[in-house]
């Protein structure tokens, strides 16, 4: 497998070797929403620039067609197709059990990444290692706090 990176000298996500360290494992569980899962890895390479990350999507069989647009994405070179949907939970641990981040971000598909936000979390996780957990902010799209 090949993992991607936004490369910040330009808005396209970079290769990175297979076996190279990662800062991030992005994991993506969708079913059913195809422009909202196309949308939120848009947001993922366009807003974030330091963190070596992959994103590993898991389409829970999704009769929309999900799973065809998600693997011609730049980032969608990782993912699982499923025949069965194992839902959220089941969809997040398979994705899991293939991980090589040092950290793991579950992102519900719907997200849209503003702001350098993954990049602002790992900067502060880095920072406070000994929470163990951390979360970001959710704001509707008018920006209020959700």
């Amino acid at each position: 497998m090949t993992a991607t990176f936004a490369d910040p000298r330009t808005s396209a996500p970079a290769p990175i070797a297979s076996g190279a360290p990662l800062d991030l494992s992005i994991l993506v569980v969708s079913y059913n929403t195809c422009a909202m899962t196309l949308a939120c890895l848009d947001s993922i390479a366009n807003e974030t620039r330091r963190t070596r990350f992959e994103v590993l999507v898991v389409d829970n069989n999704s009769p929309d067609g999900s799973a065809a647009a998600i693997a011609r994405h730049p980032l969608g070179n990782m993912l699982i197709a499923r025949r069965d949907n194992l839902g959220f939970a089941g969809g997040n641990n398979l994705a899991a059990q293939q991980a090589r981040g040092d950290y793991i971000l579950l992102l519900n598909p719907d997200t849209v990444v503003l702001d350098g936000a993954i990049d602002k979390l790992m900067d502060f996780a880095r920072a406070r290692p000994d929470a163990m957990i951390w979360g970001g902010r959710t704001v509707f799209a008018d920006g209020r706090l959700n």
